[in-house]
């Protein structure tokens, strides 16, 4: 894949002003424009460092609390927000954060988690992280996808 450089768009330009002239002459009749620039993120998503923000928050809003169902939604929010505003801060451009969290419970029971997404598998990608204690869990991911 060929990188966007000032060189690049400038011969992309060039050559769709000529096919332009070349149609105002009646040269020809028919332009097929093909696109030979490829957009590549100039900072790929990094999960290691993702994963990282991520256990780091767990620790730090779930380390010592106790169960409470009422409060519980109030904490999942205040995490999805904290990674999703730190993730934010290593800038990385033209990628979509989604931030997706749970908490619960921990009362011998078991808990499965799963998503499926359509992404680009050069660009996009995701990070996840789990938080127990002897009486709460909490998961947390994030999904980095790149927009062009």
């Amino acid at each position: 894949m060929e990188k966007i450089t000032e060189k690049s768009e400038e011969r992309a330009i060039e050559h769709l002003e000529t096919l332009h002239e070349a149609q105002e002459e009646k040269k020809i009749t028919h332009i097929t424009v093909v696109r030979d620039l490829t957009y590549a993120p100039k900072q790929y998503f990094l999960p290691g460092k993702a994963k990282d923000i991520i256990r780091a928050t767990l620790r730090e809003r779930l380390s010592g609390i106790i169960y409470d169902g009422e409060a519980a939604s109030g904490w999942v929010r205040d995490i999805v927000d904290t990674i999703k505003n730190r993730l934010k801060e290593m800038e990385y451009e033209r990628y979509k954060i989604v931030v997706q969290a749970t908490i619960g419970e921990k009362r011998g029971q078991g808990f499965n988690m799963a998503c499926r997404c359509f992404w680009d598998p050069n660009t996009d990608d995701y990070a996840e992280e789990t938080f127990t204690n002897e009486d709460i869990f909490g998961v947390a991911v994030a999904f980095a996808v790149y927009q062009y």
